[in-house]
């Protein structure tokens, strides 16, 4: 007996509000009355005419159930809730309690790896503590969006599988909106570039023009150090790509910024820089981790330009020097004072016409000499 039936006889005697004519073909097994005036969508209907029998149809629409028939092996299943079943199993609820996934938790060491408890990674013992004891453990792991992903039947699911594949779709969608940076330790150099681990779990490459706003000389040093890097791109047979460059553009951005406001305060400013390499405009100066300028040959006291033309300034040299503006995102600088500077500036650009005009010399008087040479085996 239904609980409705149970109490029917009673009529409106048992609750005079509840209107029991809607349901009376319910009784018999003949069928209940819809009630047309929610409005649903997909085919549904609604028997339910109680005055919140809209808003209650709204709100069980948007509960997605996982379609326990439909999930195979492979799949990567959305976790509701754990409890502990043993010292090594764990239960997994998964769509919105349709069906349960049982964990191994001998077999999810690199997954208890990614938490902590008074900065003491977990192990199984500990997880399995922190599960039961720890309500805001729970809650906070349920929070980052806990997956398993089906392994032999489904039944039987992997933690550590469900977060490998749940960062991997997030990293596909950081190559089109990156919006995050991750923390990547360099495991070895390979072709040009570094083998590393992503967020301590996917294993990507970075090319060494993507490791560094610079020109990289050391690869050897780098090894074993631990930077932030954006994701760059993927490919089913090389994996993933990332760069630490995209990601020290973004911050010379944030970066630029105060370094603006200082040099309109005190142009005068001293910044001690290194060398990390040279055009035929002047060297480029690394004056932090993400702000790289170029000391151009124009704006350099007699001291350095003869360095320069001597090619004495190397990569790791050390160098103080004035910020002489900011522009489009690039750092210009210059190793002399404000007050001397115009004064170089109208020096050096003489300097540089007259390179000119004696280059401009000696390529007309070779271009005669050829000439007079054609002439003189023509005639021979």
């Amino acid at each position: 007996m239904t609980q409705c039936a149970k109490y029917a006889h009673l009529g409106n005697e048992g609750n005079p509000d509840f209107d029991w004519s809607l349901y009376e073909d319910g009784w018999n097994g003949t069928g209940l009355k819809p009630n047309n005036r929610v409005k649903t969508k997909n085919g549904d209907v609604v028997y339910c005419h109680e005055s919140y029998a809209q808003s209650l149809y709204k709100r069980y629409n948007k509960v997605a159930v996982t379609n326990t028939k439909d999930v195979k092996k492979g799949d990567v299943v959305p976790i509701n809730d754990i409890s502990i079943l043993d010292d090594n199993t764990l239960v997994a609820v998964v769509g919105n309690g349709a069906t349960n996934v049982i964990v191994d938790l001998n077999k999810e060491a690199r997954f208890f790896s990614r938490f902590s408890a008074d900065q003491t990674p977990l192990k199984k013992e500990s997880f399995v503590q922190q599960v039961k004891e720890n309500p805001n453990f729970k809650e906070q792991l349920l929070s980052i969006g806990l997956c398993a992903k089906i392994t032999t039947d489904t039944e039987k699911g992997s933690l550590w599988d469900g977060y490998v594949e749940k960062l991997t779709q997030e990293f596909k969608e950081q190559i089109d909106t990156p919006n995050r940076a991750y923390w990547a330790e360099i495991i070895s150099t390979n072709r040009g570039g570094f083998v590393v681990e992503v967020a301590g779990t996917i294993q990507a490459f970075m090319p060494g023009s993507m490791a560094a706003i610079n020109r990289i000389t050391d690869y050897e040093s780098y090894i074993g150090k631990t930077l932030e890097v954006m994701i760059e791109a993927w490919t089913p047979n090389n994996g993933f790509v990332v760069s630490r460059k995209k990601y020290l553009n973004r911050m010379r951005d944030e970066m630029l910024g105060p370094m603006i406001t200082e040099f309109h305060n005190n142009p005068n400013k001293v910044y001690s820089g290194t060398v990390t390499g040279a055009t035929q405009f002047g060297v480029f100066v690394e004056l932090n981790e993400y702000i790289t300028g170029m000391l151009h040959k124009t704006l350099v006291s007699d001291e350095t330009r003869d360095a320069m033309r001597q090619k004495t300034i190397t990569p790791g040299t050390q160098i103080d020097v004035y910020v002489h503006k900011i522009e489009g995102g690039r750092v210009i600088l210059s190793d002399v004072p404000t007050e001397l500077r115009d004064a170089v500036i109208e020096k050096r650009t003489q300097e540089d016409n007259a390179e000119k005009s004696e280059h401009l010399a000696k390529k007309a008087a070779l271009a005669a000499e050829n000439k007079k040479n054609q002439a003189s085996e023509k005639n021979a």
